[in-house]
Formats: structure tokens, C-alpha cells, sequence
């Protein structure tokens, strides 16, 4: 999604970008990258070299194999990127993620200058972990690249260390702030309607697939179970359900959620939508955005609620506590504290002036620093410094 902005931004920049990508996603994901790209798109194999602790340590070697002969090494793959990257002219290779290693291995081979985005939170305790850390990941990252954007200072500490001081730049991720125009009058006309005007029940949800374990919607579960129940609060849990519901079999981590709140007798209080595609479509129907992560690079979701003119409560760790200013777009509580998370939603469900004021502020934060221009000219000027610096073989 940041990417899809970014290429249209850049484009009006006067940056043309081609891809090569995995080819994972939907057919409709698939062909929204191939027409802002205008067709000139290769979906291949690409070798994934970080180790994600959320295999199991018995399943990485067959994920290994495979990846091994999908890609020959990497090599082949490689040769996928040099080779479209040959027919196109680029003149920069961009890598989109640090889990790929061919953007830098292609550039090599091309005498090209590389601009490695990192949008993961490397290092012990964190999603991603990677064979070469410290100083063997900053020489081989120093080797391979002219320059590392992070998308955000949480991300950019994680790895400074291990780097030569010049090489890494932090840009903050944009979201075309405007498309959430409609969202935004949507919900500050329910703030307004007064009395029997306004709906029963306010929306407070998280908007987090369920099958990414690591956004702990079991703290948010818990917290919402802890809060007054006489209160006209509907929860909500947006995101990929294998469950659809809690109406099957979901796996341990969902299954989890659904027994939790059948003992404290609160299904009533619990609505399911699962995954809805339009961003826009989700934040019109939300009083209150809770997001119970602290390991976000980032934080997409909280920039797009803000944008919708919405209160965020999260958690005071990762790239969340680096976009919420707490006691003005939204409340922070300390990671894992459900009873915190608890006493914040009902703060802000009791107190209507201090939502509209904190999705005011927001909004404001939103349109000055994480928009979509703001992003294309960062990541322009540091295209215009990789320029001079190019990968050598």
C-alpha cells in the first residue's frame, strides 16, 4: 500500500518506476501494481533471507528448500531483476523491503546505485531476525547498498548502530491523507448529531488481521472486557478471520479469543467484520481506533484513522508511540497493560469533546507529516544522493 502511494507521488515527481515482485497477493492487488507501474511489471520468485520467528524451527528448512529452488540461491531471481532492469533503463534499483537481497546483487552487477528500504523491526525480541546481524549486517548492507531509508526512527535505532553513519535516512511512510475526506465527515457528523440523532452504541475497534499473532488482539480483548459494560460501546476486531467469526475453527490464537470472551458471557459486546478491502469504508464506521501492538515499523493504520479525523488509543512502543502525541491525537498506555487499554477507552467514550478535539488534531498531524508529498520528496533527495554513491561488484 505505502509503495502504490509512493509510485504515483514519485510520478508526479517525474520519477518513472517499473517493479519486479513477488507474486503473492490477489489478482486485483496484482493488477493495481501493474497499472501504476503502466504494465511494465515482472511477478517472480523473490529469495526471502531474514528468519521469521514465527516459523516453527523444524519448518525452516523445508522453507528454505523450497525457497532455494524457487529462486536458485537468489541467483536466478537476481538475474530476473538485472535482466528487467536492463530492459527498462532503470537507472535506480529501489528495494522495497530488506527481506530481498537481489535489488542489491542486481545493482552490483549494473554499476547501479541501490536505495534499500527498511520497513521491519530487525534484532533480538523483534519480528525479524536475520543470519547476519550487528556489524556482519552492516557490512554487507554497506557492500550492497548507497543508501537504507527507514520508515521510521523506531526502525532507523534498531539498526544505526551497525552501520557507517551516512548510509541510513529516515522517511515516515505517506498515505494520500485526502481519500479519507468522506471518512473524516462521516464521523464528525456523528460527534455532532445530538441526542436520539446519534447512533446506540459507539464503534471502538482494532483493525489488524488475525493471523498476524505478533498485534495482540488478546490485549485488546481484555481490555475491552474491562470496560464498564453498561457503557453504549460496540467492539469491533476488522482483519482477516479464518474463524469468520468465531463461527469455525479458527487455530489456537483465535480460538483463544473467542473462548475468552464466551466466559465473561460478552459476545453480544463483540462484532466480526473481517477483512474489508477500502480503508475508507472501515474508518467511516469507527468513534475509536485501539491499536494493542508494540512492534509496528510503523503504523499504517493509526495515520489512516487519524486522517479519518479519529482518537487513537495505542500502545507507548514501536512506530506507534513515534505518530501518537499522547494527550493530543490520541492516549498511550504502556505494551501488554489491558486494564490501561481499559481505562483509556472509557475515558475517551465518556468524554465526546475530547475525541472530536484529539481526531482534529490528528487530522492536522496526518496532512503536515505524513502525507504522500512529504514522503515522495524525502525518498527524491535520497535518490538524489544514492546517485553519486553506486554499487560496485
Amino acid at each position: 500500500m505505502s509503495t502504490l502511494g509512493l509510485i504515483a507521488s514519485l510520478e508526479r515527481l517525474g520519477v518513472r518506476s517499473c517493479a519486479v515482485c513477488h507474486a503473492a497477493g490477489s489478482p486485483s492487488e496484482r493488477k493495481r501494481l501493474a497499472d501504476a507501474v503502466h504494465g511494465e511489471v515482472v511477478f517472480t520468485p523473490l529469495y526471502w533471507w531474514n528468519q521469521k520467528t514465527r516459523h516453527a524451527l523444524a519448518l525452516r528448512p523445508l522453507l528454505e528448500a523450497r525457497q532455494i529452488l524457487r529462486t536458485g540461491w537468489a541467483l536466478r531471481s537476481t538475474w530476473q531483476v538485472r535482466r528487467a532492469a536492463m530492459r527498462w533503463g532503470a537507472e535506480l534499483i529501489h528495494s522495497n523491503t530488506i527481506v530481498t537481497p537481489e535489488g542489491g546483487m542486481a545493482a552490483g552487477q549494473l554499476g547501479l546505485p541501490h536505495v534499500w528500504h527498511v520497513r521491519e523491526l530487525i534484532g533480538p525480541g523483534k519480528p525479524y531476525r536475520f543470519a547476519r546481524e550487528g556489524r556482519a549486517f552492516g557490512d554487507y548492507v554497506a557492500r550492497h547498498a548507497s543508501k537504507l531509508i527507514a520508515n521510521s526512527n523506531v526502525t532507523a535505532g534498531l539498526i544505526a548502530g551497525w552501520l557507517p553513519r551516512d548510509l541510513l535516512e529516515v522517511v515516515w511512510n505517506g498515505i494520500d491523507v485526502s481519500q479519507f475526506d468522506a471518512a473524516r465527515t462521516a464521523v464528525a457528523a456523528r460527534a455532532a448529531a445530538p441526542g436520539p440523532g446519534a447512533r446506540p452504541r459507539l464503534v471502538v475497534a482494532m483493525v489488524a488481521g488475525l493471523t498476524a499473532r505478533w498485534k495482540k488482539h488478546a490485549v485488546f480483548v481484555e481490555a475491552a472486557l474491562r470496560v464498564d459494560p453498561s457503557l453504549p460501546v460496540e467492539f469491533r476486531i476488522y482483519g482477516q478471520d479464518p474463524s469468520e467469526g468465531g463461527t469455525r475453527p479458527g487455530g489456537a490464537y483465535i480460538d483463544d479469543l473467542h473462548a475468552r470472551i464466551a466466559k465473561a458471557n460478552a459476545k453480544a459486546r463483540f462484532h466480526w467484520p473481517g477483512y474489508v478491502a477500502d480503508p475508507r469504508q472501515v474508518m467511516a464506521d469507527v468513534d475509536l481506533l485501539v491499536h494493542s501492538a508494540d512492534h509496528e515499523s510503523f503504523g499504517r493504520v493509526i495515520v489512516e484513522a487519524m486522517s479519518a479525523g479519529l482518537p487513537v488509543v495505542g500502545v507507548n512502543g514501536g512506530g506507534v508511540a513515534e505518530i501518537v502525541v499522547h494527550g493530543k491525537t490520541g492516549l498511550l498506555v504502556a505494551p501488554d497493560d489491558s486494564a490501561a487499554m481499559a481505562v483509556a477507552i472509557e475515558e475517551l467514550v465518556r468524554e465526546p469533546a475530547r475525541r472530536s478535539a484529539f481526531g482534529a488534531a490528528g487530522r492536522a498531524r496526518a496532512e503536515d507529516t505524513y502525507s504522500l508529498e512529504a514522503c515522495a520528496r524525502g525518498v527524491l533527495a535520497v535518490y538524489e544522493s544514492a546517485m553519486a554513491r553506486p554499487v560496485l561488484r
